[in-house]
């Protein structure tokens, strides 16, 4: 580690010497005329179709010409068609670059890198045969979706992180390069397809969505079959905001090739020049680089899982504050909250973390072919991601609001969120179930359209909901059967049930063509 922050300090040093600055620019147009559309995979043009996505100003390529003038003055690290904007490394100042390219429209200066000595990933250590991860999949009750074969198979996951070193050499990883699913792979760091060095960070969250290997140590993850996408976008000598840029251009290449699930186990919030740190004011769902990045990706059909940082008590960082990305905080093999896990909720009210999984002493495969408890919300997350993959394969026709709408609404507490929980831990299967439940050829209801209370409830609950129609209300068992059917017309619904034994119930609301399936608990 010595040698390494030595190195990272003799390059800080050089780059000083140059007088070379890095930047992100974002540019003032995008032309349809001067930018032909990014070419997508079938895999990606599949899964756009399956989510009704359709082509717009965000798969438009930045301008050539543009590029072309910027590459004269400096190097470009990397681009993001989605925000307009790249990321520069040069000998001007910020001021000379706006002066000399009327094409840019704002400037991010990147204060100076520094060589830390503080590793942000160093934590504590100490029918599927899943041995010592037996307890972080049944947690999620996910095991009932491996039962019926949903292991992960045909979906492709992305995983953005710090570095993979060893991962290709490691026994427990075996069958994913004996059977080709590494897919793609990138080193948005170096501009490489170098993925497989620098930390062995990627290579144990990796492990519990894919690590399967019944010796030295029995050991499965929660979607052993998946596809892969291996990109690097932490730099591990550095914490500056041009890291977050490579995470959304690794997002960008991630929806290019056809990805259904990210994870990513990064966070940020302090950097190491403090004055372009963010404030919690930042985490607001959508104004960070990052956050900006995931809301963008789910609306191209991607399911982006994120950990909510080791922070806790404090605040979560960023990419997790994101409206439309799964934000997860980390639990013990009881479900007790984990002391570390950062809390929410971002600074504009929405819950965070938005649901938990096991990050407190999770198994996990580190070098050589060991597997060890590591602690993190770096491994609550991939957890999650494994199982959202395997969510996603029993229920490919369902968009990324709905699946991660259904996880949320299954979670222990979801009526009673709280900053360090959030909604609590999900039970994937019965999330499966409302995916499944929902009425053929009717729309999902818009978010906050229908109100259902108490929930939980034990003698009656009031179902109130926008229309002055007929009301088709059905609540039906966990195994899909139905327990009772209820009709009414107009706004104001009441239905009776006291007759219901304890536990949890799907509830069906629908009316006008559209359907709304929530999780309804019945009291003693």
């Amino acid at each position: 580690m010595k040698l390494k922050l030595l190195a990272s300090a003799l390059l800080v040093t050089a780059l000083q010497a140059f007088g070379q600055q890095r930047m992100i620019l974002f540019l003032a147009d995008k032309s349809a005329n001067e930018n032909p559309e990014l070419q997508f995979s079938a895999r990606a043009e599949e899964r756009r179709n399956l989510a009704g996505v359709e082509k717009d100003d965000y798969d438009l390529g930045l301008n050539p010409t543009h590029l072309a003038a910027l590459r004269e003055k400096g190097r470009i690290l990397n681009t993001s068609r989605w925000l307009n904007a790249v990321s520069y490394e040069t000998n001007y100042t910020a001021d000379e670059v706006r002066a000399q390219f009327a094409f840019v429209e704002r400037i991010r200066a990147i204060g100076p890198a520094t060589a830390s000595s503080i590793d942000k990933f160093a934590n504590p250590t100490k029918s599927l045969d899943y041995g010592l991860a037996i307890d972080q999949v049944n947690q999620l009750n996910l095991q009932c979706l491996h039962e019926q074969g949903f292991t992960g198979t045909g979906m492709y996951l992305g995983i953005i992180d710090a570095g993979f070193q060893g991962m290709d050499n490691n026994v427990y990883f075996d069958s994913v390069f004996l059977e080709n699913r590494v897919l793609d792979l990138y080193n948005f760091v170096d501009g490489t397809g170098l993925v497989y060095q620098y930390s062995t960070h990627g290579t144990s969250v990796a492990s519990c969505i894919v690590g399967e290997k019944p010796s030295p140590e029995q050991y499965a993850g929660t979607a052993v079959n998946v596809d892969l996408a291996l990109y690097l976008a932490e730099d591990v000598f550095s914490e500056t905001e041009i890291e977050e840029f490579n995470v959304v251009a690794a997002l960008e290449r991630a929806d290019s090739v056809g990805v259904d699930v990210v994870n990513i186990s990064l966070g940020y919030f302090e950097f190491d020049d403090t004055l372009t740190s963010h404030v919690y004011a930042e985490l607001d769902g959508n104004t960070t680089i990052c956050a900006m990045g995931v809301n963008v990706a789910a609306s191209k059909g991607i399911a982006v899982v994120m950990s909510a940082g080791n922070s806790g008590p404090s605040n979560i960082s960023t990419p997790c504050d994101s409206d439309d990305g799964l934000c997860i905080g980390a639990v013990d093999v009881n479900g007790s909250y984990a002391f570390f896990s950062s809390v929410g909720p971002n600074a504009d009210g929405q819950v965070k973390p938005d649901v938990m999984a096991r990050g407190w002493d999770t198994w996990v495969v580190v070098n050589p072919d060991t597997v060890v408890m590591g602690s993190g919300t770096s491994f609550s997350s991939p957890v999650m991601a494994g199982a959202t993959a395997c969510l996603r394969q029993a229920n490919p026709t369902k968009t990324v609001a709905q699946i991660f709408d259904a996880i949320r609404q299954i979670a222990s507490q979801f009526t009673t969120p709280d900053p360090f929980m959030g909604y609590g831990i999900p039970d994937v299967c019965i999330a499966d179930s409302i995916l499944k439940v929902s009425g053929v050829g009717l729309q999902e209801v818009a978010e906050n359209a229908v109100h259902v209370y108490p929930n939980p409830a034990d003698e009656m609950v009031n179902i109130s909901v926008p229309t002055s129609g007929l009301v088709n209300i059905r609540i039906l068992d966990l195994c899909g059967e139905e327990v009772l059917i209820f009709e009414g017309k107009g706004a104001q619904q009441q239905v009776s049930v006291g007759h219901l034994s304890t536990g949890i119930y799907l509830l069906e609301v629908s009316f006008d063509r559209q359907v709304k399936v929530q999780r309804l608990e019945i009291m003693p």
